[in-house]
């Protein structure tokens, strides 16, 4: 399907910025796991057999198309058709945080205030032209040498954000694998963006996940032919678990229905255990 375009950014943003992505790559990248790719459901730690046939159950009943992946600490992978391809929308946002963080560490810089700000509107707030901004300083190539090194297999950019390819799978190991592909000075400032994100976005995922879990996470969405494109990926930790899941669902009849779909998965995948009451969350503004 061919997505619309995307909204407009409301949010003062950093412009002007010069690129740090590298040379031109070629638009496809075979990206080489870091973790073994389970594809046994017993095999995985979490969730149980059980979990994941309800969450299928439930994905199954919905309108629209559905697709999710769930990755766990051992980097066991399963879902209902995790390889299926989407176009990210703002999903993709939490893929520019993270390369944009890798570029400064390359580069042995610290973020400037206006770069601060324009992070934060654009995972807080999901503000396009914030990230417009830390695009144009990541570039293709950076968002590509990020995918590679995430274990990424279908990742797809050519020149717009908001239309990357984008796979449950590949989303989910993404988030599964955030504290090791951050650099760890900023690892902090990355995981209170993803945590903190504004109350009206903190729908599906953290509705299901908290207070059990600790929720860093980022969505996307957008109008698609008279339907809704709607998505979310997220890492959860819960003491020493971590579990990486992603939903990704088009075709949608509203956008309150795609988050109601995401929601009910995750709360399939997280039934019966593993999460244990988690601090409250503190929500700020940008």
């Amino acid at each position: 399907a061919v997505i619309g375009a995307s909204e407009n950014g409301v949010y003062p943003a950093l412009r002007a910025v010069e690129e740090i992505g590298g040379s031109a790559e070629q638009p496809r990248d075979s990206g080489v796991g870091v973790y073994p790719t389970l594809t046994a459901p017993d095999r995985l730690l979490f969730p149980t057999r059980a979990a994941l046939e309800s969450a299928r159950r439930w994905a199954a009943a919905r309108e629209g198309r559905i697709a999710f992946a769930v990755a766990d600490e051992r980097g066991g992978l399963s879902g209902g058709d995790p390889d299926a391809r989407f176009l990210s929308a703002s999903l993709s946002k939490g893929m520019l945080l993270v390369a944009f963080l890798r570029g400064l560490e390359t580069a042995g810089a610290q973020p400037s205030q206006s770069e601060q700000l324009s992070l934060g509107y654009m995972i807080r707030l999901s503000d396009n032209a914030s990230a417009d901004s830390i695009y144009r300083r990541v570039g293709d190539a950076g968002l590509r040498d990020l995918a590679r090194r995430a274990g990424m297999r279908d990742f797809l950019i050519a020149g717009d954000w908001a239309n990357a390819t984008v796979t449950p799978a590949d989303q989910a190991r993404l988030f599964r694998g955030l504290d090791r592909l951050l650099p760890p000075r900023f690892r902090r400032l990355a995981r209170d963006l993803l945590e903190t994100v504004s109350e009206p976005h903190s729908w599906g995922i953290p509705r299901a996940a908290r207070p059990r879990w600790r929720t860093f996470f980022k969505g996307g969405w957008r109008p698609e032919a008279g339907a809704e494109v709607v998505h979310q990926a997220a890492l959860l930790e819960s003491g020493s678990r971590q579990v990486g899941i992603a939903v990704m669902t088009a075709e949608d009849p509203s956008m309150a229905y795609g988050e109601q779909t995401i929601e009910g998965i995750a709360r399939r995948l997280l039934a019966g255990g593993g999460g244990s009451p988690a601090a409250t969350v503190p929500r700020r503004g940008s």
